[in-house]
């Protein structure tokens, strides 16, 4: 695959997925979101990947949209009834990260604007570097949320500090990320995405790739349940796929023999019955 606004490299079952235009500080246009959208799919059909680790280039992991030749007033449709009001192609990266069935971790390298702090709330899993730093800098230039960051933001960090956040519009540091839970770990530069890395590995050398794929469907899924009952019957539905498959057999054998295990389930094509379950608006 030819990318021009990342890079995507495979290697021991973790693809890294990098924006690569530290020259405009990462920011983003039409073709980066295509360009993730392609990557996102690359490693989500590919069995061999386990874990997917997003990051930038240089200073940002990335500074928000690509305002040159933005055209602010292009925005057609009737506001209150919604026809004809044109579809957020920067959601499409978010929306695609919550269907994948890998974990997606982010590795917040640098500075992260609009588009950029609102595609890392959609990841499972974040870490920062020293001198990292985010804002929701929608208010400020007279916009609201994007990106779907409404819905992944107050489920990071809750309610309270979204709002903090993105009403002042205001640079969140790495430790005040830290302290929010919106990130595990902050650490030195160079240790960033080895860090990152080493969580996507610890995945991919010691967990089922379905059951992992389903776990993670689970609780996105069930954030929105109005009952824990209704956790009960999806988790049985699950169990129930997951034990005619060969990983629910060979767990169990690795744990009495005191061996690794040699999982091979392919989430790509043996949870067709998952899909059943929350179809896609």
């Amino acid at each position: 695959m030819q990318f021009a606004d990342i890079l995507y490299e495979v290697a021991d079952g973790v693809a890294t997925i990098t924006f690569n235009r530290p020259e405009k500080l990462n920011a983003a246009r039409p073709q980066t979101h295509d360009e993730l959208v392609a990557a996102l799919n690359a490693a989500d059909a590919d069995d061999a990947v386990r874990a997917v680790v997003i990051t930038g280039n240089g200073r940002a992991f990335c500074s928000g949209t690509d305002l040159s030749g933005a055209n602010w007033s292009g925005r057609k449709g009737d506001p209150a009834t919604g026809e004809g009001v044109p579809p957020d192609t920067a959601a499409v990266g978010p929306l695609r990260v919550w269907d994948m069935n890998k974990p997606v971790i982010g590795a917040l390298n640098g500075v992260a604007v609009g588009f950029g702090a609102s595609f890392l709330c959609s990841m499972d899993m974040r870490l920062a570097a020293e001198g990292a730093r985010l804002a929701f800098i929608y208010a400020r230039r007279g916009i609201c949320n994007e990106s779907c960051s409404s819905f992944f933001l107050p489920r990071a960090v809750g309610m309270a500090r979204a709002m903090e956040w993105v009403s002042t519009g205001r640079m969140v540091a790495a430790d005040e990320l830290k302290a929010s839970g919106f990130v595990r770990d902050v650490l030195p530069a160079g240790e960033l995405l080895p860090a990152a890395r080493a969580i996507a590995r610890e995945i991919a050398d010691n967990t089922s790739p379905a059951a992992v794929a389903l776990s993670r469907r689970l609780m996105w899924n069930m954030l929105s349940a109005s009952h824990p009952l209704e956790a009960s019957r999806m988790e049985c539905r699950a169990l129930t796929g997951l034990m005619a498959l060969a990983d629910a057999r060979e767990g169990p054998a690795a744990f009495a023999e005191k061996r690794a295990p040699r999982f091979s389930t392919r989430p790509s094509s043996e949870l067709g019955f998952m899909r059943h379950w929350w179809p896609a608006p």
